[in-house]
C-alpha cells in the first residue's frame, strides 16, 4: 500500500522493513523519520475526530476502540481522505513505534 504526503510517497511494506532493523543506513533514517512525522500528523488528525469529549485527552487504546466500529471508521476516512486501510495502518504503525503516544 502507498500512502502520499504531498510529495513524497511511501511504501508500507519498506516503511515496515526498516521500522523493524536495528540498524539503518542514512537514507533508510531520514525516510523513517519522514514517515512518523506524517504518521503523527495523521493520527492525530484521526485522534480528534473519534474524539467525543474534545477536552479529554484519549489514549491511543480507546482511539483503536473508537475505531473498531464499521459506521464510525467510515465517518473518520470520510473526513480525513483515506481509506479504512490507510487509518488502521497508520494508528497500528503509531502504536507500535512511537513509544511517546501513549
Amino acid at each position: 500500500m502507498q500512502l502520499t504526503d504531498g510529495t513524497r510517497t511511501f511504501e508500507t511494506d519498506i516503511i515496515d522493513e526498516a521500522a523493524r532493523k536495528k540498524e539503518r543506513d542514512e537514507q533508510e533514517r531520514e525516510m523513517l523519520n519522514a514517515f512518523a512525522r506524517y504518521a503523527y500528523l495523521r493520527y492525530k488528525q484521526i485522534r480528534d475526530k473519534v474524539n467525543p469529549r474534545k477536552c479529554k485527552y484519549m489514549y491511543i487504546h480507546q482511539v483503536r476502540q473508537q475505531l473498531t466500529s464499521p459506521a464510525r471508521l467510515q465517518r473518520v476516512c470520510n473526513l480525513v481522505g483515506m481509506t479504512d486501510e490507510e487509518v488502521l495502518y497508520l494508528v497500528e504503525f503509531v502504536r507500535k513505534y512511537l513509544k511517546y503516544v501513549k
